[in-house]
């Protein structure tokens, strides 16, 4: 350490040591100002990701990709149910821009995803533990890249959405949300709209595998919540232990009462499949043509979700309370 001498010398020694300090502290605010740009998220699991700088090289699960996308910021890779042909739950996702690493449920390229030499994936969770889609190669991503899950179920819409927009501008986006929003409310004041004019109008969401039916519980899935919020009657199902949906065989599908049936739209085959059933087509709501399209998962967007919710209003408006069985 330099040692402080009396008149001149001293004097600038003094200034030496105080245009080093000054530009220490310019350093340090430097620093600071680098650091605030580092990447940290809480997700899901209550895990604080904490990146270096910002996510360049991102991975997503399909419904967190088309969610970010739709929010203005581009994954290099996606991984999910990834459909043939154009469907909802990809949203403006762009599949051709990305890296795909699996296009169905237990696919997932660990070599290819490592390839990419990726910053972070991102999936969702339904347990606030692991990972939906990539749980099964969990350990071996983890090795590569931090992971961030988003809660699946248990949030409205609107909470899913702004999560989302949330993560798309720490991610570095800046999303343009206005004219998409005023769409969704206007899809809002519409079932709301239906609500008032109809209150004993009576929904039931359901999917359909083979010669099993899946009612959905109405809390775990958000947009049926979010409806449900709004006002829209639906039947109080029983569901399974993992809460999501009360599982019956196909002769049980009229257990409950409904003016307007919903069919999962993600088995774009699955309301044309139910439809060439007899038993299917005696419930009222069927045989009164009040049955439609259910979309399930949908990209957290408000652009995707007011085409989603301007859907259901067009199913609900016109419907009528039918005769109970």
């Amino acid at each position: 350490m330099p040692v402080l001498r009396q008149g001149p010398l001293a004097a600038v020694s003094t200034l030496t040591l105080l245009a080093l300090a000054a530009c220490g502290a310019a350093t340090d605010t430097a620093d600071q100002k680098a650091a605030s740009t580092d990447f940290s998220y809480e997700d899901a699991r209550g895990t604080t990701v904490e990146i270096e700088g910002a996510p360049e090289t991102v991975v997503g699960q399909a419904s967190a990709a088309a969610a970010l996308w739709d929010n203005g910021f581009e994954v290099a890779g996606v991984y999910g149910d990834l459909p043939a042909n154009e469907n909802y739950l990809l949203g403006d996702l762009d599949v051709d821009k990305t890296k795909v690493l699996g296009k169905a449920w237990g696919e997932f390229n660990v070599e290819e995803y490592a390839a990419l030499d990726p910053d972070l994936l991102i999936d969702m969770t339904f347990d606030g533990k692991t990972l939906w889609y990539a749980g099964e190669v969990e350990t071996q991503v983890e090795k590569l890249a931090p992971t961030l899950a988003m809660q699946l179920t248990g949030l409205s819409v609107t909470e899913q959405i702004e999560a989302f927009t949330d993560l798309a501008e720490k991610l570095g986006a800046e999303p343009d949300i206005d004219e998409a929003k005023a769409d969704f409310d206007a899809a809002v004041d519409r079932i709301k709209a239906v609500v008032e004019s109809t209150p004993d109008l009576t929904v039931l969401a359901m999917s359909s595998y083979g010669e099993e039916i899946y009612f959905a519980n109405t809390p775990q899935h958000p947009d049926l919540a979010f409806l449900a919020d709004l006002g829209v009657k639906f039947p109080e199902v029983k569901p399974d232990e993992a809460g999501i949906f009360e599982p019956v065989s196909l002769e049980n599908i009229d257990k409950y009462d409904a003016d307007v049936i919903l069919v999962d739209a993600r088995d774009t085959g699955g309301l044309a499949e139910l439809k060439k059933k007899a038993i299917f087509n005696r419930l009222p709501a069927v045989a009164g043509g009040q049955q439609d399209l259910w979309y399930p998962a949908a990209p957290y967007s408000y652009e995707a979700y007011a085409e989603v919710f301007n859907s259901y209003a067009d199913a609900l408006e016109g419907a009528k309370v039918l005769t109970k069985s």
